[in-house]
């Protein structure tokens, strides 16, 4: 700017001894040779405006072309919301001010198209000039346009992993959360009601995951049978599987998974009860209710996953169903192996509909990837109800069981976060090789955190995204959405057209 601003002064003091002598030339009497001089000066006049206006036109274009990127991929990134045109405007407005180069810079026009894949934002503007307007050109006008699409780059499965657990009702961070699930589904479909390009699962988790009722061939015969819950039937959680297969993507045929059943504990006190779950009578109906005192067979059993389907409809239902699951605790290490499950090819054609039977697809599919986005808002653990024994029983069994080598709470947590962290390396690198003897790609990892405060929960989740900046973590579920449609601008590839 402040060359600019030398070469100014330069061209003004050349015009101005240009002018002198015109007027020197005016006052001789000799009006032929004034004529002459007048014809010379003007243009040369006019050549050295030119020159400097011209440039300061050029740095007024070339400012507001970056302000209307901005603002464009801004609106783009949130097509699917009411906050489109005030978003562009924000982010254009970022990048240039109100007035620059003494011209006028009013708000950018923002269209959507009709199917909402595209916004366009332009500017149109009028920088006056200096010393051509003895040429009679008092402005220049300047107008920049620019769209971005958005448009999948190739075919996604994407696996929803969402915490469920009962403190989700805290600031209604479920509804929050269902509200922003729903924000990415509407990114990544737009207009579509169902594409073979993408798929989505939607696994909800909180001490255990429910595979669903209908694989009853993936249960053990060691495990619970279906009349051990009378008078109430299976939902369909199943509890971890021992290590090492609480780590992998065995699938069922090679380690099979035990039916959920939490125990009652009405044959305590001799049989008066007293205990954390007294069954029957079960008041747990599967009916939902914000309450910890509940009882039965299936308590802490949240809702089925929803295998791979590239049906929008079907998702936002099944998002629209979420909510939190009292009783139990977290095991997000549980919820995130249950995602691979959904997208891992050693599961191909086992999950039956909607899922076809050559799905999910192999690593490194021509025009497929992977992702799997996973949420929490709490740290993994046992949740110790205020009813004797001590801990509720989860997909680990009761704390004092000692299933994952120790019966300290504090312990426990570390090892089931050891456990998640392997998890998460193993699906960022799946280990799988090419004809060339080079790995596959193989799952992007998102991962966010709502109100988390605990260190060693923050870099657990952080080092499991696949970098740094595919981490968030929330103070406030109010930020929810923001993230989710941050990351559904990435996985649908906002493209500028110009």
């Amino acid at each position: 700017m402040k060359k600019t601003a030398v070469r100014r002064r330069r061209a003004g003091a050349a015009a101005q001894h240009l002018l002198s002598a015109l007027r020197g030339c005016l006052d001789d009497r000799r009006g032929a040779t004034a004529v002459m001089v007048a014809a010379i000066v003007v243009p040369l006049i006019g050549a050295i405006g030119l020159s400097v206006d011209m440039g300061r036109g050029y740095l007024v274009r070339q400012r507001l072309s970056s302000a209307i990127d901005a603002g464009a991929l801004a609106g783009g990134r949130v097509l699917d919301t009411t906050n489109v045109q005030a978003d562009a405007i924000q982010y254009f407005r970022a990048n240039i001010p109100t007035t620059y180069l003494d011209t006028t810079i009013p708000d950018p026009e923002v269209t959507i198209s009709a199917d909402r894949q595209t916004v366009s934002v332009k500017s149109s503007v009028r920088v006056p000039t200096t010393l051509i307007r003895v040429l009679g050109i008092d402005t220049l006008p300047i107008t920049v346009e620019n769209r971005v699409r958005r448009q999948m780059s190739g075919g996604l499965e994407l696996a929803l992993v969402l915490d469920v657990t009962g403190s989700m009702a805290t600031d209604n961070r479920i509804g929050k959360l269902r509200d922003a699930a729903t924000s990415l589904v509407n990114i990544l479909f737009g207009n579509q009601t169902d594409t073979q390009k993408l798929w989505i699962s939607v696994v909800p988790y909180s001490a255990e995951v429910n595979l669903g009722t209908g694989h009853g061939d993936w249960m053990t015969l060691s495990g619970p049978s279906t009349g051990a819950y009378s008078p109430s039937t299976w939902r369909g959680c199943v509890e971890a599987r021992p290590s090492p297969y609480d780590e992998d993507d065995t699938p069922p045929m090679v380690a099979g998974f035990k039916r959920f059943l939490y125990p009652s504990t009405k044959s305590m006190n001799n049989g008066k009860g007293g205990g954390d779950n007294d069954w029957p009578t079960i008041t747990d109906t599967g009916t939902y209710t914000n309450s910890n005192d509940r009882t039965g067979p299936n308590l802490g059993c949240g809702f089925p996953v929803l295998p791979l389907t590239n049906v929008k409809k079907d998702l936002l239902d099944k998002i629209a169903t979420l909510q939190p699951v009292s009783r139990g605790g977290t095991m997000a290490n549980l919820g995130l192996q249950a995602g691979w499950f959904t997208v891992s090819p050693r599961w191909q054609g086992l999950w039956g509909g909607p899922t076809p039977k050559g799905m999910p697809l192999d690593y490194g599919s021509p025009e497929m990837s992977k992702a799997i986005v996973l949420v929490t808002d709490g740290e993994n653990g046992w949740f110790d109800y205020s009813k004797p024994p001590t801990g509720d029983y989860t997909a680990y069994g009761r704390i004092d069981e000692g299933r994952l080598g120790t019966k300290s709470f504090s312990e426990s947590t570390s090892e089931i976060n050891k456990r998640m962290a392997r998890l998460c390396e193993k699906l960022k690198n799946p280990g799988v090789l090419d004809a060339d003897g080079k790995p596959k790609p193989g799952i992007t990892i998102y991962t966010i955190t709502i109100g988390q405060t605990n260190a060693n929960t923050q870099a657990l989740y952080r080092n499991c995204a696949s970098q740094p900046s595919y981490y968030w973590d929330t103070p406030s579920p109010d930020q929810l959405k923001s993230v989710f449609q941050s990351i559904g601008s990435q996985l649908s590839n906002l493209r500028l057209e110009q």
